[in-house]
């Protein structure tokens, strides 16, 4: 599954391209604010190596990659692993982690997608779209979760990922997701159903959940070992 990057304007912004090399992915982002010096390169840093990171955990999920390492410039930031998403799957529930990177501040968060908190606050426009792909009859997710309590600082580190495994569940009819980025999955959501005019019914955002029903949606979970 594809995924791209978005590109808005809001207020004086910054607009970084960084090309993925391996795979040739450009990622277009958007930051609201113009930073300079160190925090700016520190920031820079912190997005591509998360961007590279999901290019390393798609690979994985395609069975391109068992395990790897990978080396992270913090720039006197840190790098953990932290509570993702809550789902709920026709009344199944699963939990995911999260990888973050935080840097004066701000939180570049691989959450399938790559989303952004500043002082904890969300910021409300995604660095790269969540795995959603909408079919004529069926609407795909593709999750990540990062087992393992990791967490590191200073001025660089090296992650080692090794893939677990996928869990594929096909036919749900009903999904739940707890997310504190739940409106930027709503619109993910909706763009992707809006592209192939899928119906289903998307709930608002309440208390940080949204549920997708009356529509056939298949799912993918993929598990990597972080340490």
């Amino acid at each position: 599954m594809n995924s791209s990057g978005v590109s808005e304007t809001f207020g004086a912004m910054l607009v970084i391209t960084v090309i993925v090399s391996a795979a040739g992915i450009i990622y277009m982002i958007s930051y609201p604010t113009i930073m300079g010096g160190v925090e700016n390169i520190a920031y820079r840093n912190a997005v591509k190596s998360v961007a590279e990171i999901k290019e390393l955990a798609g690979r994985m999920k395609h069975g391109g990659e068992e395990r790897t390492t990978k080396t992270i410039q913090l720039g006197g930031g840190s790098i953990y692993t932290a509570k993702g998403m809550d789902l709920k799957l026709n009344g199944d529930q699963y939990s995911t982690r999260d990888l973050v990177i935080r840097v004066a501040g701000k939180e570049v968060v691989f959450q399938t997608g790559i989303f952004e908190k500043h002082e904890g606050k969300v910021i409300p426009f995604v660095i790269s779209h969540p795995e959603i792909t909408a079919t004529k009859d069926t609407i795909y997710f593709s999750f990540y979760s990062f087992t393992g309590n990791f967490s590191a600082s200073g001025s660089r580190t090296t992650l080692s990922l090794e893939y677990l495994k996928t869990e594929k569940r096909i036919g749900i009819s009903s999904l739940e997701i707890k997310s504190e980025f739940c409106e930027l999955w709503k619109k993910a959501i909706e763009e992707a159903l809006s592209r192939v005019s899928l119906t289903a019914d998307v709930s608002d955002c309440a208390d940080g959940r949204l549920t997708i029903q009356n529509t056939n949606i298949s799912i993918f979970i993929t598990e990597i070992m972080v340490r």
